[in-house]
């Protein structure tokens, strides 16, 4: 605890936080937007009391995506291989060997099982692998709930569709690579996404920014840069109407491409918060 608390401090002297407030001048009310970790650790939840404490103030709630509406486009299927393919068709019979033992060692299940996947879905069962679920939920979900427990209207900042898009416009052939270069040192790779918890959990977001569109590489404008302009747009109409809080994946907050700084030239002023 008291580790955190200190990082908390550091954090304050390079206005770093997780939690920023965003006031425009021709609003009346302030919104919020908060990066999250899509986990059920510890890490991911260091600072869920904080973001109730700031969700209760609004009047709306928006995670990335309306996650009732994700719910019921069953996203499971767009991971999936097309019918008749098999993951071992995109492998040489020692590549598909040497990944099932590498991935039942780290996951403990059988990579035969999941073999209708494509290798996306395989190499973020590894990356999650590498995290605890000390909770139930990871902390949007948690989130999206609580807000529906307050009775607050609830949004996604990108539609069911754009996210099926993002998935279906990722080549094949590049998963196939990604999946490969991650085999060749997964524990260098295990390292990474434990390192990425750690810096969420100091409240380190431009560190956090820079690993995470490292390891993105040529995916970085899709995933990130993109998507920031895509939901800023949509953050700005839901507060024009409205208070919100807003959560999205911590990586989207810093960088001269991140939601914040999109904010301050849409003219609002943001804040950090620390408590």
């Amino acid at each position: 605890m008291a580790f955190v608390i200190f990082s908390r401090s550091m954090a304050k002297l390079k206005r770093e936080s997780v939690l920023w407030s965003v006031v425009h001048p021709s609003q009346d009310h302030t919104s919020y937007i908060m990066g999250t970790m899509h986990l059920k650790d510890y890490n991911a939840y260091t600072y869920v009391t904080l973001a109730e404490k700031y969700l209760k103030l609004c009047s709306s709630y928006a995670g990335e995506m309306h996650l009732d509406e994700a719910s019921s486009a069953n996203l499971h299927q767009y991971f999936k291989l097309d019918e008749g393919q098999l993951l071992s068709d995109f492998y040489t019979a020692k590549q598909y060997e040497r990944m099932s033992k590498v991935f039942f060692k780290i996951t403990g299940a059988t990579l035969d099982q999941l073999s209708d996947l494509k290798s996306m879905a395989i190499s973020n069962i590894i990356a999650e692998s590498y995290t605890y679920e000390d909770y139930g939920l990871a902390l949007d979900h948690h989130l999206w709930n609580y807000a529906l427990k307050l009775d607050k209207v609830v949004h996604g900042l990108e539609t069911v569709q754009e996210q099926i898009d993002i998935l279906e416009s990722i080549p094949l052939s590049q998963q196939i690579r990604s999946l490969k270069q991650m085999l060749r040192n997964v524990s260098k790779h295990g390292n990474m996404v434990k390192s990425l918890g750690a810096l969420y959990a100091e409240g380190k977001i431009h560190k956090l920014y820079r690993k995470s569109k490292k390891s993105l590489g040529a995916l970085k404008g899709l995933m990130l840069y993109d998507r920031n302009v895509n939901m800023v747009s949509r953050f700005c109409s839901l507060d024009n109407k409205q208070s919100l809080f807003a959560s999205i994946g911590a990586a989207h907050l810093s960088g001269s491409k991140g939601m914040l700084h999109l904010l301050k030239l849409q003219g609002y002023a943001i804040t950090p918060i620390y408590e």
